[in-house]
């Protein structure tokens, strides 16, 4: 899950602007509230075949689709001894949005992830909470400590990469004045991720990394869930915060 909600897993344009497979498949499913100025023609469309993306799927056409809902069967086999969504995931990442080779640990956990997207009885849309990103950093870390383990230094990287990502989405909801230290703190801890990446010495690697979370799940993580209930987690407060975002067509 993690890899699917980091934007250097797609690269190009895509990756500049934040977006990642999430970004249009909200848990996996459909997003509604996507839009993307010159790539939607409404919300919860995008222009898949556009040159923003990928100039080897562009068709000087804007030609928005619906975003398909990944819990719906499609036309592409999800039986996991024929490969065939390996080999399809591999083909979007790379000729869809630009981004570099993935190596096959990385085309497999996407793929199981895929797999395992089920429609959920009850509602359809839940307020989104500190804990769930901190549940995909946490998830992002371990899967950085044990494919850096089994030598898959690459996924490694971009697991780690994931994790800084949901830094910054944590740092989008204590946008107060308040919480000015608590934003100090996760630009530091971001930064402190990009230079364990960033090391030379391999054999460091799991050790500052598992020292890191260490460090952040007893510092860090605390104040953020004693701020949670003054941040845009907090439905009153984002809505206020939405109804000055300016709307598309307005």
């Amino acid at each position: 899950m993690a890899l699917f909600n980091t934007p250097s897993l797609l690269g190009g344009q895509a990756a500049k602007a934040g977006l990642n497979c999430n970004s249009c498949h909200d848990n996996g499913r459909d997003n509604r509230h996507f839009y993307v100025e010159g790539l939607s023609s409404t919300p919860g469309t995008a222009d898949v075949t556009s040159s923003f993306f990928s100039i080897l799927r562009g068709n000087a056409v804007k030609d928005p689709v619906v975003i398909p809902d990944l819990a719906n069967p499609g036309k592409i086999s999800r039986a996991a001894d024929d490969q065939i969504l390996e080999r399809f995931i591999r083909t979007l990442i790379v000729e869809e949005f630009s981004g570099k080779e993935p190596n096959q640990s990385t085309l497999s956990a996407l793929a199981t992830y895929v797999r395992a997207i089920r429609k959920c009885d009850g509602a359809q849309i839940i307020d989104r909470r500190l804990d769930d990103q901190l549940q995909l950093v946490d998830a992002a870390i371990g899967g950085a400590l044990a494919m850096h383990r089994s030598g898959e230094n690459a996924t490694a990287l971009i697991l780690v990469r994931a994790a800084r990502h949901q830094l910054g989405l944590i740092d989008e909801r204590y946008s107060a004045p308040r919480f000015k230290a608590e934003r100090s703190a996760l630009l530091d801890s971001s930064r402190q991720l990009q230079d364990i990446a960033e090391a030379q010495n391999a054999d460091l690697f799991n050790p500052a990394l598992t020292l890191w979370h260490e460090q952040f799940t007893a510092n860090l993580v605390p104040r953020l869930r004693a701020g949670e209930r003054h941040s845009l987690y907090t439905r009153k407060k984002f809505r206020a915060a939405w109804k000055q975002v300016p709307k598309p067509g307005l």
